[in-house]
């Protein structure tokens, strides 16, 4: 009985977390954390504090749009499509 006990409670402990590490960010969370995971508004900008040619800006849509100035390339992400693909089991 206790075996089956802690079975259950690890797999509980274990999927709780993975439901949680996709919904809920810590208020330290970077910036670009924040709009790469879906928290952002439309209209919030972040640059990247490693490689400053690096912007992230949510449009309207939700998507976020990642450019860098220095390569000249954009491209487009869209953060509850990436939550989708990474929960898919």
């Amino acid at each position: 009985m206790i075996k089956r006990l802690t079975i259950a409670a690890f797999a509980l402990i274990a999927a709780t977390s993975a439901t949680f590490a996709n919904s809920i960010l810590s208020d330290a969370a970077s910036p670009i954390t924040k709009i790469t995971r879906g928290h952002g508004n439309p209209g919030d900008t972040a640059t990247s504090v490693s490689d400053p040619n690096v912007n992230f800006r949510v449009l309207d849509s939700g998507k976020v749009e990642r450019t860098n100035s220095r390569l000249g390339t954009t491209s487009i992400i869209d953060p509850s499509e990436e939550v989708r693909r990474n929960n898919r089991r």
